[in-house]
This record gives structure tokens, sequence and C-alpha cells, in this order.
């Protein structure tokens, strides 16, 4: 199957993907929510052949944390697909069971986008080291750097000036 037919199928099961291909061997999709993203990426593993999951990236998309999930099939197609979650809720489910490879990379979406992945299995933080203050995640946009005592391990915004 190649990516001109993978875009096709991908699009008449679920068009709100709206995939694409920017360039030979490479199909994007659009954020999708979860529940349509699980979807798609079952099909992607079910019936396209999408058996090797390579990475996942997250970014900070303002009010959402965007995941992206790379899998490639045999003939070295990489298939993005995208899905999004409120950064005041961010819950997503472990995709370990289809993409084993992929539970390294989703331990690194909890310490950094502080994204809660449901049936993550229990492991060592990942890359952050034990000792890092709960509740900081040095990749959302808000958090600064410059606030981050390396000696203490402590994040010390500046306090507010109490106002009159």
């Amino acid at each position: 199957m190649n990516a001109e037919q993978v875009v096709s199928a991908l699009n008449k099961r679920f068009p709100a993907l709206a995939a694409h291909t920017p360039r030979e061997f490479r199909i994007w999709s659009d954020f999708v929510e979860p529940k349509e993203f699980e979807a798609a990426l079952r099909f992607a593993f079910d019936e396209l052949r999408f058996g090797k999951g390579k990475h996942i990236v997250g970014t900070d998309e303002g009010e959402y944390i965007g995941l992206s999930y790379i899998v490639s099939n045999d003939e070295n197609i990489l298939l993005v697909l995208r899905e999004k979650v409120p950064k005041a809720h961010p819950v997503v489910r472990s995709q370990g069971g289809l993409y084993p490879s992929m539970v390294l990379h989703e331990r690194e979406m909890v310490d950094l986008f502080g994204v809660s992945v449901s049936g993550l299995p229990e492991g060592p933080s990942y890359p952050l080291p034990d000792c890092w203050p709960e509740g900081q995640y040095p990749l959302r946009k808000e958090w600064n750097p410059a606030y981050f005592n390396k000696e203490t391990m402590a994040y010390e915004p500046p306090k507010e000036e109490a106002r009159e």
C-alpha cells in the first residue's frame, strides 16, 4: 500500500483527520480528539499494517497539549497521527499495548508536559530526575527556566507584590 492509498483509506474512514502527504513517504493528520485518534491508530495498526512505533512528540498548543504519534509500516512510510487534550485536564490512554516501544515516550509526556497516561505500566520517571519538583512541566510554554533553582531543585517564580 502506497502513501496515497493510506491517505485515501484514512480520510474515508476518519474525515476529521484530514490526512495529507507533505512529501513522499510522509503522512500527517490534523489534531483530533482522543476517541477518534484511538480509533484511527487502531485502524492504522490493524488494517493498514503500521506496526512499528517510532516516537511521540509533545507540543504545547496553548489551551491544549498536542501529541503526535509517529508510526511506520514495512514500506517505510511514516504516519503521524495527532491528538489533542485540554491542558487543564490532559488525560490519554497508553498505546503501549499496540506499540510497546512507545511506553518510554509516554513517560516523557508525563514528566515533560504533565499528561496523565492511563494504563501506563509502573516504572521510573523519565527523563527528569526522581527529585524533580512535582507539578513542574518544563516543556509547557508557561514554565520559565529562569525560575528553576538547580541547587534546591525548586521552581521559584517571583512573588507578586501585594496590591493596596
